[in-house]
């Protein structure tokens, strides 16, 4: 397998907004001849910066195998996004080499409209029975410190939406309190159906990272965090550079699109076999 050159890869780590903005330059064969050849956990950050259509037309021209597993990187919100931009085919090849689970999940969600909140629910907002104790939803966001919880959503037995228990509120009271005796009730739970543009406005937001989204009957789905509100409405505006981007940066950027047509011929030239880049994503 050709390697990148090292600087190539720590630009691309370091600067994974910047990379990203300079892959959507290139031809989807050039960036994903580049990308096919990243690590996934330096590949998800910048793929995750790209434009989603910029980002699946990349991944469409990826082995099977880096496909998924760029996919499964990625956030929730940017692998939705950018599956709802693959081909069917395309996107029942990379769902089929996904975990069960997660496969599962993203079919639920692909069966909602994109402009429909279903369509950007987290399933793993943090969500509790509210005859539990403070201590036992402790434990529960300790299993996902990287969720960007304000705080913790409270059902019913049934699984029907209570209220929330804020993060706050679980640290300054014992861990055997009861959920229920600290919950507040008058955080409003979305609907799934409900359009995007219909919850921006909500004044939970102020103070909420995460809004909880119900089906019909008052189900708990998930959560609607802000951050996948945000990149739901914005998903194709691009950022330009920042103004007082270094002067490395800009160079690299330059460096970096060349690189990759270079890449792109050693990969050519060290593969006489039929079924490139190119034909891959075909």
């Amino acid at each position: 397998m050709a390697e990148l050159p090292h600087l190539t890869l720590a630009f691309l780590q370091g600067h994974p907004v910047s990379a990203a903005r300079t892959l959507e330059t290139l031809a989807p064969e050039d960036a994903a001849a580049l990308l096919e050849h990243v690590p996934v956990r330096i590949a998800a950050p910048v793929a995750g910066a790209m434009s989603s259509v910029a980002a699946a037309r990349c991944i469409a021209r990826l082995p099977d195998e880096n496909r998924a597993g760029l996919c499964a990187a990625l956030s929730w919100a940017d692998a939705s996004a950018v599956l709802r931009q693959l081909g069917a085919p395309t996107r029942d090849a990379v769902l089929d080499r996904l975990p069960t689970s997660m496969a599962r999940r993203f079919r639920r969600s692909l069966e909602y409209d994109e402009n429909e909140v279903g369509a950007w629910i987290d399933l793993d907002a943090p969500a509790i029975v509210a005859d539990r104790t403070v201590g036992d939803a402790l434990r529960l966001l300790g299993q996902a410190p990287e969720f960007p919880a304000s705080h913790v959503l409270l059902t019913d037995g049934a699984q029907r939406y209570l209220g929330v228990a804020p993060l706050s509120g679980l640290l300054r009271v014992s861990p055997a309190t009861p959920l229920d005796s600290i919950a507040q009730r008058g955080v409003r739970a979305l609907r799934d159906a409900a359009t995007l543009a219909s919850v921006v406005s909500n004044d939970d937001w102020q103070s909420s990272t995460v809004l909880p989204v119900v089906n019909h009957r008052g189900e708990l789905l998930g959560g609607l965090t802000r951050t996948a509100l945000h990149k739901a409405l914005d998903r194709r505006a691009h950022k330009a550079p920042a103004p007082h981007s270094s002067l490395f940066v800009q160079l690299f950027e330059t460096y970096l699109t060349a690189a990759a047509g270079l890449f792109q011929l050693l990969v050519q030239t060290s593969d006489p076999a039929p079924g490139g880049a190119a034909e891959r994503g075909s």
